[in-house]
């Protein structure tokens, strides 16, 4: 449960902040003084960790840039295969409208003539 004290001193100690910041008289302290302990003091507990920041990238002076020859031929090549997979998707299109619209033809068909009814 040291985590419990943690959280309490924590927020005794914010609160202290707080009423210090808006002027009030701080009526937390004897919280405060309470809660502290020596197994427990704020400066014991362990230190936030850094996250580190995605590093940018940034032009230096003097390291080379890529050619846009380079840049162009990757882009041609994305779009080369954007395009070629946006085909094989109206394909599947066309291919399932087909079928819908030979399955509600059948149905159709079965609704107005029994007799022409196909059996699966």
């Amino acid at each position: 449960m040291k985590w419990v004290m943690e959280r309490d001193l924590l927020i005794a100690q914010t609160m202290a902040f707080v009423q210090s910041v808006t002027g009030k008289k701080p009526e937390t302290e004897a919280q405060v003084e309470s809660l502290s302990s020596p197994a427990v003091e704020f400066e014991q507990l362990e230190p936030p960790v850094e996250v580190a920041a995605t590093p940018h990238k940034l032009e230096v002076a003097g390291t080379p840039r890529r050619s846009p020859v380079a840049r162009s031929a990757i882009r041609e090549e994305m779009e080369g295969r954007v395009a070629a997979f946006r085909a094989h998707q109206q394909r599947f299109d066309r291919e399932r409208d087909r079928h819908f619209n030979s399955v509600l033809t059948g149905i159709r068909a079965a609704i107005t003539d029994p007799s022409r009814a196909s059996t699966p």
